[in-house]
């Protein structure tokens, strides 16, 4: 699992950097490609740690890759807010600052109301020891992207 993580943070890492920094006119075409790749190897990885049986899987897979559709909207509009920060990077006022922050805590919101969401309708076609090790990998998962989207982001000026 650890090697799992450690691969995953590597293959993050190299995307989140260049879609942070890419300036290109399909930027939003880039992100959305990441996105996609991520929740592949999420995908793969989560399955991997998991251990189910095959029903197990059947019920599984349909809940997960609906969680991973309303993830993929989160993610964009976590993208947004890092190209709103970068678009007002060196000369942040403060009325830009209110609006970032107050997307960055609705996003966060967002987030956890979406894994409680889905908790719960997993809870419903697995053992609960099964859906809380997802829980644990999600939120492994999602700590290794936030680190490096923190990473590529500098201090407010």
């Amino acid at each position: 699992m650890k090697k799992i993580l450690i691969a995953f943070a590597a293959v993050a890492a190299l995307g989140a950097t260049e879609a942070t920094l890419a300036q290109t006119t399909n930027a939003r075409d880039d992100t959305e490609l990441l996105i996609s790749q991520i929740q592949t190897d999420k995908r793969a990885i989560v399955l991997s740690t998991l251990q189910l049986t095959d029903p197990q899987v059947q019920a599984f897979t349909p809940i997960y890759d609906e969680y991973q559709r309303e993830m993929k909207d989160l993610m964009t509009r976590g993208s947004e807010i890092i190209n709103k920060f970068a678009a007002n990077y060196g000369a942040m006022t403060d009325d830009a600052a209110k609006d970032i922050m107050k997307d960055f805590f609705k996003l966060r919101d967002d987030r956890n109301a979406v894994l409680e969401k889905y908790s719960k309708r997993m809870q419903k076609a697995l053992p609960p020891t099964k859906v809380l090790q997802w829980l644990q990998v999600e939120n492994k998962l999602n700590a290794l992207l936030d680190v490096e989207a923190a990473a590529s982001i500098p201090i407010s000026r």
